[in-house]
């Protein structure tokens, strides 16, 4: 839900605030970034970041210290990947919108004990990511 609601801010203030476009490019290409995203994207974050960085942290001290550090590293992550827009817009949307993501992430997976509400958080994310184009 949370997700959802994440991915649909981003589509309306990208697209009132920034020009963006809503534009899937064709079906194959939306499905075979969201494949990506499915299998590879929010599935090694998930299990990386949260599964093993934030569990190692929260264990060994409070919840939001390890939150902040490992949203921090994953935000890291993600400003290095090379597909990312290098537009300053599409970087500074990168940190907010990616950092409620993982903050978000973190504290569905203190309350739930699991990666899976954090995962399909991530998802729904990206599925409208995925939607904009400039």
């Amino acid at each position: 839900m949370i997700g959802t609601f994440l991915g649909a801010h981003l589509l309306v203030t990208a697209s009132r605030t920034l020009g963006y476009r809503l534009h899937v490019g064709g079906l194959p290409a939306y499905l075979s970034a969201l494949a990506y995203d499915v299998g590879a994207n929010a599935l090694s974050a998930e299990w990386l970041f949260r599964g093993a960085v934030f569990s190692l942290l929260w264990r060994r001290g409070t919840f939001w210290p390890a939150a902040l550090l490992t949203t921090a590293l994953s935000l890291v992550r993600y400003l290095l990947d090379p597909f990312l827009p290098h537009a300053a817009e599409a970087r500074a949307g990168a940190v907010f919108y990616l950092g409620l993501v993982g903050l978000i992430a973190c504290a569905l997976r203190a309350w739930s004990g699991s990666l899976l509400p954090g995962y399909l958080a991530a998802l729904a994310f990206f599925a409208a990511y995925r939607m904009l184009a400039p």
